[in-house]
């Protein structure tokens, strides 16, 4: 399968690098839901516009300094290679802090995204 992403980052208003995948759009597990997802950023406003939970902010993973092409991108394939296997089995067989996102977007950054967002065609 072939995805074609969407990284955002703007310094002073975001964190850390904000991935979507923009096509296909991800989708959940016949039966479930966009909330059952394991890993990802849920947006319950739009949850195809829902980020991929990449790494764990307290663990430092990732600065400023460090290159979203060398770090973000790598790792946006990483999480859909094991999107794709939770497809198949069922399970999230990546290692991780748990089956939950352990990220999250403040009010102030998830608007500052949807911000971005409008302004890129």
């Amino acid at each position: 399968m072939v995805y074609r992403l969407r990284v955002f980052w703007w310094p002073g208003h975001i964190d850390r690098p904000y991935v979507m995948v923009a096509d296909p759009e991800i989708r959940p597990r016949d039966g479930l839901t966009y909330t059952d997802i394991p890993h990802l950023m849920f947006n319950a406003e739009d949850p195809v516009l829902s980020g991929l939970c990449l790494f764990d902010p307290a663990g430092k993973e990732w600065t400023p300094a460090d290159l979203i092409a060398d770090t973000t991108v790598p790792w946006a394939a990483e999480w859909l290679h094991y999107y794709e296997l939770w497809h198949v089995t069922g399970e999230w067989l990546a290692p991780g802090v748990g089956p939950e996102c352990a990220a999250s977007l403040s009010h102030g950054e998830a608007r500052a995204i949807e911000e971005a967002a409008a302004h890129v065609h």
